[in-house]
């Protein structure tokens, strides 16, 4: 980056000297010779720049690397989202039902299961850089649908599940989609 501001400065101060001499008082074959100089000098120095941007390396996304999980969304019947959470800096998030005193992070009242979540249903913990859930005893427990995959699994009640990206969680019959 250094080397490219040096260029570019070395550019710019030849277009100066050039326009200095074009201007100045010189005779007319002194600042021909000035300006000629001033202009090899930032064609040079153009040439530099242009070559160093074409030998720097092409970032590639690597496809195997995993995208992390920000976003948490509720899915209506036709996999549409109906409401939706940021995970993003968080490390734990409480789903269930906003009732009376109790408050969630994850608030499943007003989706169209709501009967069948547990005032804390279930809680997501962030650690060593993967989401887990895991259920806290409820009535109608937690499946998962690992992303990729077309078979729900149903967690027990004392293990925790690793999440990743694109898994759909059950909370009862309600859809929670990671993104």
């Amino acid at each position: 980056m250094n080397d490219h501001l040096y260029t570019a400065a070395i550019g710019i101060i030849a277009v100066l000297i050039a326009l200095t001499a074009f201007i100045s008082d010189f005779s007319t074959p002194i600042k021909i010779l000035i300006v000629i100089i001033g202009v090899i000098i930032f064609a040079d120095s153009i040439r530099k720049l242009i070559k160093s941007i074409k030998d720097q390396p092409i970032i590639k996304i690597d496809k195997n690397i995993p995208q992390r999980i920000t976003k948490i969304d509720l899915l209506g019947e036709n996999s549409n989202v109906i409401a939706s959470w940021e995970l993003f800096n968080k490390t734990s998030a409480v789903i269930g039902k906003d009732i009376g005193e109790n408050s969630v992070d994850i608030d499943l009242s007003q989706s169209p299961y709501a009967s069948m979540v547990d005032v804390e249903h279930a809680v997501l913990n962030y650690a060593d850089g993967c989401w887990y859930v895991e259920d806290l005893g409820s009535q109608n427990g937690i499946s998962i649908k690992k992303s990729g995959d077309e078979k729900k699994y149903k967690l027990s009640s004392a293990q925790p599940c690793k999440l990743d990206f694109g898994d759909i969680i059950f909370v009862g019959l309600c859809q929670l989609k990671l993104n």
